[in-house]
């Protein structure tokens, strides 16, 4: 579900704001190391034109509905455009539909600046549900991702990201991640990180095992941690997700 788009609900919003992982998980040592990213500083820009960026972002989500994904793609910057092709953003599309029913509406929208990027939130109303599209907009006003309503079970995610990587699919991996980590993390760098960890391991072969630690009710944070079997060791993964089911940190980049 959610895109770098696609931030997706197979493949499907929010901001890195994460506070440390409760004092009453006993975490394994090296997941008590795992930092997460700093919290977004809000700020003002004056150089924000609000109105463009929302009717930009509303476009986007009425060319989805009207399933005119060739059109979609050409409104996505240059680099994210290479990585997701009209047939892979349909794909990631209908299977959110399928959850969700077809948009009806959309109701609202608002602009959040951050110092990398702007985003659009907008609250749309779908045929079994109300939820959000997050439209990310770099600094030269380009979409670099759209986080889709979020569907599936954490645990889900994280393995649907290891194997989209293990396939090559970096677009669709980094559609989990949060608005603020998409503008850190583009489909390139996951690539990178991915091919290194296969140099040192040998190639992916299977997900072993699959765990969930989860957070208080204070922090509302929760790791997840994936094994995963390589030709030549055995590796684990971990990943921090937020209250809405976003990956905001994760070592796999590290």
């Amino acid at each position: 579900m959610n895109w770098s788009l696609l931030s997706f609900k197979q493949a499907s919003v929010t901001l890195l704001a994460l506070t440390s992982l409760a004092a009453v998980i006993e975490l394994p040592a090296k997941a008590q190391r795992l930092t997460p990213p700093p919290p977004v500083k809000m700020v003002q820009s004056k150089e924000v034109n609000q109105e463009v960026l929302e009717k930009k972002a509303a476009e986007l989500i009425t060319l989805l509905s009207q399933e005119k994904y060739e059109e979609a793609r050409k409104s996505l910057s240059r680099d994210l455009a290479v990585e997701l092709t009209a047939d892979k953003i349909g794909e990631i599309w209908e299977g959110l539909i399928e959850i969700t029913g077809p948009v009806k509406k959309q109701l609202s929208s608002r602009v959040i600046s951050t110092i990398n990027a702007d985003l659009v939130v907008i609250e749309t109303e779908f045929e079994g549900e109300t939820d959000e599209f997050i439209v990310t907009f770099n600094k030269k006003g380009e979409i670099i991702g759209v986080d889709f309503p979020t569907v599936e079970a954490i645990e889900d995610i994280a393995q649907i990201l290891i194997n989209s990587v293990a396939a090559n699919d970096f677009a669709r991996a980094r559609g989990y991640l949060s608005s603020a980590l998409k503008t850190e993390i583009l489909p390139t760098r996951l690539q990178t990180a991915w091919q290194q960890i296969q140099k040192e391991n040998g190639l992916f072969e299977r997900i072993v095992k699959t765990e969930v630690r989860s957070g208080s009710s204070v922090d509302k944070v929760d790791v997840v941690i994936v094994e995963a079997q390589f030709q030549k060791a055995t590796k684990e993964f971990f990943f921090i997700f937020d209250e809405n089911s976003r990956i905001v940190g994760m070592d796999l980049t590290e």
